[in-house]
Order: C-alpha cells, then structure tokens, then sequence
C-alpha cells in the first residue's frame, strides 16, 4: 500500500469506529428504540467533540505520510 492508500483507510477506519460508537451509545444511554442520530445530534452541538474527531483524523493522516 502507498501513502494515500494508508491514510484513506486510516480515515476511513476513524469514521467506522466514529460511527459504531455512536450506535453502541445510542442503545446504551437511550435504549434500543431510539434513533442512532439523537447521538450524532449531540455530537453536533458538542464542538469539543469535533475538535478530537480531526485530531483523529489528522494524526491518521500525518501516520501516513511520515518517512522511516
């Protein structure tokens, strides 16, 4: 795999964990009946969430394209 190969499958990895964490939160907190966006609502009125999502992702990508 070359650099963009590695940092699209880190980010893409980010967003997948992104995503089954909030489906687990979802029916954890608020039970199996409620909608998995009510999580992802929360997240967008949380900016420091945001903040750690692109840090996330900007530590992914910067993996990527480091020399050994």
């Amino acid at each position: 795999m070359d650099r963009t190969d590695t940092a699209l499958l880190g980010v893409a990895g980010v967003v997948a964990a992104l995503v089954l964490a909030m489906a687990f939160a979802a029916g954890v907190l608020f039970g199996p009946e409620v909608s998995v966006f009510r999580p992802i609502r929360l997240l967008a009125v949380e900016p420091f969430a945001w903040v750690v999502v692109a840090a996330l992702i900007v530590a992914v990508v910067g993996h990527a394209y480091i020399d050994d």
